[in-house]
Order: C-alpha cells, then sequence, then structure tokens
C-alpha cells in the first residue's frame, strides 16, 4: 500500500513540473527571412545538328560528304572539333544500319560552344554550307554551383543583416540561431531571344542579326529563428 501510494505521489510530481514546464515563458526570439538573387550570361550553349543524305536536282550529298564539309567549316571558324560528338550511341548504328538497308541514312551530332557570338559564326558556316538542320536546344552556366553557394550564403547575411537592424531600433541584439529554413529556390533557364539567321531574300543573302539570351536567375531564400540576447 505504501508502494502503491509513493508512486501515485512521485507520478503527481512529474505530472506537475510537465505542467509547469508548458506554462514557461520562452526566451524572446525574432524571426526574418532574406532572399538574395544573381544572373548570369549562359556559357554553354548546345547546338543540335543533323546530317541527312539528300538529292537535290542532279546532285546528290552522301552524310560523308556532309560530315567533311561540317568539320571543315567549323575549324575554319575557331571551332575546336572537340566539341563536336554524336548526340547519342545510336545514332553512329542507326547510320550503319540504313546504309545497308539503301534506306535514307541520318547522324545526329550535338556542338558545345560558350557564346552568342560562336552561334552566329557556327550557323553562317552550316548555312553556307548547306547544312539547314540545326537547332539551339539547351542552355547553362559552367559555374552553376559555385553560384548556388554564392547566392545561399547572401541570402542567409541577409536575413542577419535584417535581424541586426531590426533589434537595433529596440536596443537589443541577435544571439544564436534558434531555427534556419529554406524556403524557397530558383533557377531560371536562359531562352533564346531572337532568331539565328533568315534568308532575307531568294539570292540567299542572310541577315545575321546578333543572337542574344536571356540571362539565368538563381534565387534563395531563407527562414531564420533567432534568439534575442
Amino acid at each position: 500500500m505504501k508502494r502503491l501510494l509513493l508512486a501515485a505521489t512521485l507520478f503527481a510530481a512529474l505530472s506537475a513540473n510537465a505542467q509547469f514546464d508548458e506554462k514557461k515563458p520562452q526566451p524572446p526570439f525574432i524571426e526574418v527571412t532574406g532572399t538574395a538573387e544573381k544572373e548570369v550570361v549562359p556559357d554553354i550553349i548546345y547546338i543540335s545538328i543533323a546530317l541527312v543524305d539528300k538529292i537535290e536536282g542532279k546532285a546528290t550529298y552522301s552524310i560523308d560528304e556532309q560530315e567533311a564539309k561540317l568539320k571543315s567549316a567549323l575549324k575554319s571558324i575557331g571551332i575546336d572539333l572537340s566539341n563536336l560528338t554524336l548526340a547519342n550511341a545510336s545514332s553512329d548504328i542507326i547510320f550503319k544500319k540504313n546504309k545497308e538497308k539503301g534506306t535514307v541514312q541520318r547522324k545526329q551530332y550535338m556542338l558545345k560552344v560558350s557564346t552568342a557570338a560562336e552561334v552566329n559564326k557556327v550557323f553562317e558556316a552550316l548555312y553556307n554550307n548547306n547544312i539547314k538542320e540545326a537547332d539551339i536546344i539547351k542552355v547553362d552556366y559552367s559555374k552553376m554551383d559555385a553560384l548556388r553557394k554564392e547566392v545561399r550564403i547572401a541570402a542567409v547575411k541577409a536575413a542577419k543583416d535584417k535581424a541586426i537592424y531590426l533589434l537595433e531600433a529596440i536596443g537589443e541584439q541577435p544571439g544564436k540561431p534558434l531555427e534556419i529554413t529554406e524556403q524557397t529556390n530558383s533557377y531560371s533557364r536562359a531562352n533564346i531571344m531572337s532568331n539565328v539567321f533568315i534568308p532575307s531574300d531568294s539570292a540567299g543573302d542572310i541577315n545575321t542579326d546578333a543572337l542574344d539570351f536571356k540571362k539565368i536567375k538563381v534565387s534563395f531564400s531563407y527562414f531564420i529563428k533567432y534568439s534575442i540576447k
């Protein structure tokens, strides 16, 4: 009986302490959100180029001939041929099978360049060599990981700066962060702003308007809860 009474008394004491802790006021704190963003010009541009056997009038243009023209044209404008690769492993296999069957042959290439000026030169060279199946399919930024890190740090610093000046207004200072949460992050890919090459008349003259890209924008936002000293 005494043991049961002791256990009941201990349980009551623990419950009372728990209720006391729940009612204990929280230390003062401040909640802030910091946001940062940065825009960069894309420096990786992928161009898809298709070579297809074709007959125009009495002239026949094989893929082998077009391939030689393509590589010669790229070299003439200073493009490193190591940046020209088959789009995928099956491209060459399909080409060989079609050649055996006597059907239309096609090879798909991927070319990587770094600037809009290079893109302009590439499309002009392709047009002048009667290679017209080409499109820009993707753009990117070579130092994306470093850029994301930079923007994340800037967003956290922005939150801390906000906490400092808000608390200074009431004569206080932020203490240690109690909570840090990444709220949002966004990455907007660049888009092509204008056409690359448009024949201006039947004579085949080329309108080489400057190619332009929207910048890539990276943005991060952090919620931080600071104690108040």
